[in-house]
């Protein structure tokens, strides 16, 4: 690995000045911002605060440089491409453009989400320039900079820095692993696609949990508040373990062979598995932009003229109290079954899925706690059922097989607990007609053979 080290103001980074790092060598080159970067996104909130910071900077320290943090560049020919530190980097070039300084900085933004965001910045700035025009001193704005020859090279640092306004997530990590690995022909295409998904996160998360969760190779994930392993998570599972390859999909094939002994095949379902193995670059793009479509189509905005009591049914579900963690279960394996088995019977599954995923609201006393979902997922693989099931039939019998119970904990007449609220409320959707003093006694067995008996018509 060859890594250059140095610092720099952001007056030599922007007039292409020779700087010299600290193995001697010169670094020299015209800024560039990749396609496969994420658009830039910093807000008013964001520049008021770097502002805020220079001014209170230079009042206690008025002799001393700025320090605005490192940037990860990579050496390409005569181009020093930025993969890390673009935020910051645009910011100031639009405090120069308002400046009229530095007219051979020539950055390029592909990304129409970047130049509104631009344009809006540029109108803000503009509106307050009298604020800020004495503060900006690019002389004595200052870098550390880390410079590589490699781009994998550079890619690696930017995996685990964190040195701008706003937090990288995974997605915005493998994003760039993965619009690196296609052709440069195609990048720019595939970036827009990409930026057309919009936030990954949740769609990322469901995923993680069809991959981990399963029995063959039982996997821990990391609770939601250490988002630094959440992210090495994301960045391991849906990027660094990802290969060379094509776009492929893999799925189940129907194949009916006549008494004559001809074949007909037809595949079950046109997307890609949940748990398949994946190749970067557009196989792993498209993979993703597969679920996020499925998961904004039939869990964030379900409005589906065919699928009505559907869509009422997730609509009611998403407004449960006190089921986040139980939730997001739910949404992992609705994804799976989806891409299994597509709309076929689509409402009947989504509440029979229900009844399973949903049943530790009451048989916990208390409270559903986060890692409470994993040891529910070791003991009753939910999502190994859907994922191994090659109908849905088979699928239904493990979901109607599985044993709903009530612990009777908090549901006295004097409580009024969210376990109670949750069951008075399951109660009403399914007119099972229970009154609170039979919840305890009766609530599982009549949920259970109204959604065990329902049929396509439900």
């Amino acid at each position: 690995m060859t890594v250059s080290v140095a610092t720099c103001s952001a007056q030599q980074l922007f007039e292409g000045q020779k700087i010299q790092a600290s193995n001697g060598k010169l670094l020299t080159g015209v800024l560039v911002i990749p396609e496969y970067q994420r658009p830039y996104c910093w807000e008013s909130q964001q520049i008021d605060s770097l502002l805020e910071d220079l001014r209170e900077h230079f009042h206690k320290h008025n002799e001393l440089p700025y320090y605005l943090g490192s940037l990860i560049l990579h050496h390409d020919e005569q181009q020093l491409k930025i993969i890390d530190g673009q935020q910051r980097i645009t910011t100031l070039a639009l405090f120069s453009f308002l400046s009229q300084q530095h007219q051979q900085l020539d950055l390029r933004f592909e990304s129409p989400l970047s130049q509104q965001q631009i344009k809006t910045n540029l109108d803000w700035l503009a509106d307050r320039k009298s604020n800020w025009a004495k503060l900006i001193n690019f002389e004595r704005i200052q870098f550390s900079l880390v410079v590589t020859e490699s781009e994998d090279d550079a890619y690696r640092f930017f995996e685990t820095q964190n040195t701008g306004g706003v937090r990288l997530g995974g997605p915005d990590i493998i994003k760039a692993h993965h619009l690196r690995a296609v052709p440069k022909v195609h990048q720019s295409r595939f970036a827009l696609q990409w930026e057309g998904l919009g936030k990954l996160d949740n769609s990322v998360k469901s995923l993680l949990k069809g991959r981990y969760w399963q029995q063959l190779n039982m996997r821990e994930l990391a609770p939601h508040q250490q988002t630094k392993v959440v992210r090495d998570q994301i960045v391991s599972e849906l990027g660094e373990q990802t290969t060379e390859g094509d776009d492929i999909a893999y799925g189940q094939v129907l194949r009916l062979t006549g008494i004559g002994g001809d074949v007909v095949q037809q595949a079950a379902q046109q997307g890609y598995e949940v748990r398949q193995p994946l190749n970067a670059g557009i196989n792993t793009i498209r993979y993703l932009a597969y679920f996020q479509n499925l998961y904004q189509q039939y869990w964030v905005n379900p409005t589906l003229p065919h699928q009505e009591g559907y869509n009422r049914f997730i609509c009611w579900l998403k407004g449960l109290e006190g089921c986040g963690y139980l939730q997001g279960l739910y949404e992992a394996c609705l994804m799976m079954y989806i891409s299994q088995f597509g709309e076929y019977q689509l409402e009947l599954a989504a509440k029979k899925l229900f009844r399973v995923v949903y049943s530790r609201r009451v048989s916990n006393q208390k409270a559903v706690r986060e890692n409470s979902i994993s040891s529910f997922v070791k003991d009753y693989p939910v999502l190994d059922w859907i994922a191994l099931s090659y109908t849905p039939k088979q699928c239904f019998a493990f979901f109607d097989a599985f044993d709903l119970v009530v612990d009777p904990s908090n549901l006295e007449s004097d409580t009024n607990s969210v376990k109670k609220r949750f069951i008075a409320e399951v109660t009403k959707h399914f007119q099972l007609g229970l009154s609170a003093e039979q919840y305890a006694s009766s609530f599982a067995n009549l949920l259970t053979r109204n959604i065990t008996e329902m049929t396509e018509a439900a």
